[in-house]
């Protein structure tokens, strides 16, 4: 996942630092990208529509058989329950049906569900308190924010986010063993370019310094972690990515 991997520095001097002398420590405008995957259409989607579209003919023949025959046929005694299965029907489909499955985004950002245009509820790697595996679902915990990614029309991202989370936060993925899910396939979604973060006025996580210009933030490349430029630690308070 080449397109998902923070920036990777090398410099000079002491401190901590990664294997090689690399740091984990980008600028806010450094580039970042994440991963877009459309949901695969399900079994429950395909049956909510059918049962939607038979509401439908229902529907309309029990409308048709019971005003609408003329004036000399009187209405037809199959139409009250054509009507009634029809309402009963449409109910359930709108109650219990699966409607749509929204896109899910996964990079240097963290994970994100996108719940109409230009609507997206993420939560951040550095934010992620936990992640929980059923038969049905992958869940995201964490900053308020509770992401469930379904394993039937979403397998490539929930090995993507796993995978992900693995690397960036791996304190927080105790829980879920190891081959739970299918190895991430890096030909799987498409890659985006994402924007620098907004950071003003956010603080900083080791001195809670406020950052009052954008230009003085400075980013985990493995959490996304804020930090104050005058504040940097050796390494991260969230993730333990060397930092200097």
């Amino acid at each position: 996942m080449a397109g998902d991997r923070p920036v990777k520095r090398r410099r000079k001097g002491s401190g901590a630092t990664g294997q090689g002398g690399e740091v984990l420590l980008r600028q806010r405008t450094d580039p970042r990208s994440e991963r877009r995957f459309e949901p695969k259409a399900s079994l429950e989607l395909g049956l909510t529509l059918l049962g939607m579209s038979v509401a439908a003919l229902r529907a309309g023949a029990g409308v048709y058989g019971q005003w609408f025959r003329g004036e000399e046929a009187a209405s037809h005694p199959a139409a009250p329950y054509l009507l009634v299965g029809a309402l009963l029907l449409g109910a359930a489909a709108g109650l219990f049906g699966q409607w749509s499955m929204k896109p899910v985004r996964v990079g240097d950002a963290g994970v994100a569900i996108e719940n109409g245009p230009g609507e997206i509820e993420r939560v951040g790697w550095h934010d992620v308190t936990g992640l929980l595996l059923t038969e049905a679902s992958l869940t995201i915990q964490g900053g308020g924010t509770v992401l469930a990614i379904p394993l039937r029309a979403h397998l490539p991202a929930a090995s993507h986010v796993l995978a992900e989370a693995r690397k960036r936060v791996p304190g927080r993925v105790v829980d879920i063993k190891e081959g739970a899910l299918p190895p991430p396939d890096d030909a799987a979604g498409e890659v985006r370019p994402l924007d620098p973060p907004q950071v003003a006025g956010l603080h900083c996580k080791a001195t809670d310094k406020l950052i009052s210009f954008e230009a003085d933030a400075r980013l985990c490349g493995r959490c996304g972690e804020l930090y104050h430029k005058d504040g940097i630690p050796p390494r991260c308070a969230t993730c333990d990515a060397p930092l200097r």
